[in-house]
């Protein structure tokens, strides 16, 4: 594009710090040198086998509406194509893009590329209104989790999350590294014996995760754990979940006072 020069990215362009970790980047220079826009790509290997390459890309707001969006997002795919091969990737190989409520124009343009509009993760929010207490199902007790936990709520998280799409789970080491390095007394883990039955952590007004064992799905452990952390918490809280609520996780937050307050969208489409 006329006017416009695509260039690696430089110590020093005042950029998206995001784009630092990213497997690839570039730059559009304007014609007096300012940086105009840039793209990024991120890459990983989903737990059922897709590898995604996530592209990332802003315009600055006097540069938009003359073809540059398209133009770091061509970019960024011939290079997605790249390292596919230079990595000689086999199976399902996607290119993924995202869009938050209000970027309407980043939306239109993975439309218009051929992304299709996959699933949608929400920030959902609730106000400091007391919680009514739920009762722990019988049989279960709650303790703060210890780093000793690791490898239980790891084989927890994968019989949880089986079969479902989009999933990266952390391995047992990183779990175990992020118990090392978190504080705990927010994060309690629901015993049926010396089993593990469920989980919630928290971390400031953050609710991080939520999971309940197959086994004791149904019977009212999830709501019991989130309304003593919630309890604890004595303030607003907020979380992330699946806005198209696979497994109930949006509606028991609803029940809890959470409301969707915006909205992360996920698009993909095959490389090849």
């Amino acid at each position: 594009m006329a006017g416009y020069q695509l260039r690696p990215l430089r110590a020093g362009d005042a950029v998206d710090e995001r784009l630092e970790p990213a497997e690839w980047s570039l730059v559009a220079a304007a014609g007096d040198g300012t940086v105009a826009g840039w793209a990024s790509l991120r890459s990983w290997t989903e737990d059922d086998g897709v590898h995604l390459f996530l592209t990332q890309g802003h315009v600055r707001a006097a540069h938009r509406r003359r073809g540059l969006g398209g133009m770091l997002l061509d970019a960024s795919e011939a290079a997605a194509a790249r390292l596919a091969e230079q990595r000689r990737l086999s199976g399902t190989v996607m290119l993924g893009g995202n869009a938050d409520d209000g970027q309407d124009d980043r939306a239109a343009l993975l439309a218009s590329r051929g992304y299709a509009r996959i699933f949608t993760m929400v920030w959902m929010r609730r106000d400091a209104s007391p919680v009514p207490p739920r009762d722990l199902p019988k049989g279960i007790a709650v303790r703060t989790a210890t780093v000793d936990d690791a490898g239980d709520l790891w084989r927890l998280a994968q019989r949880a999350w089986a079969g479902r799409p989009f999933v990266i789970l952390p391995s047992a080491d990183r779990l175990r590294d992020w118990l090392c390095r978190s504080d705990r007394s927010s994060f309690l883990v629901a015993m049926s014996g010396e089993r593990i039955a469920g989980f919630v952590a928290a971390h400031g007004d953050e609710i991080e995760d939520v999971g309940v064992d197959p086994d004791f799905q149904r019977r009212g452990l999830a709501s019991a754990l989130l309304s003593r952390v919630l309890a604890d918490l004595g303030g607003p809280a907020r979380l992330r979940t699946e806005g198209h609520d696979p497994a109930g996780a949006r509606t028991l937050y609803e029940k809890l006072g959470f409301r969707v307050v915006t909205s992360h969208h996920r698009y993909r489409k095959p490389l090849w």
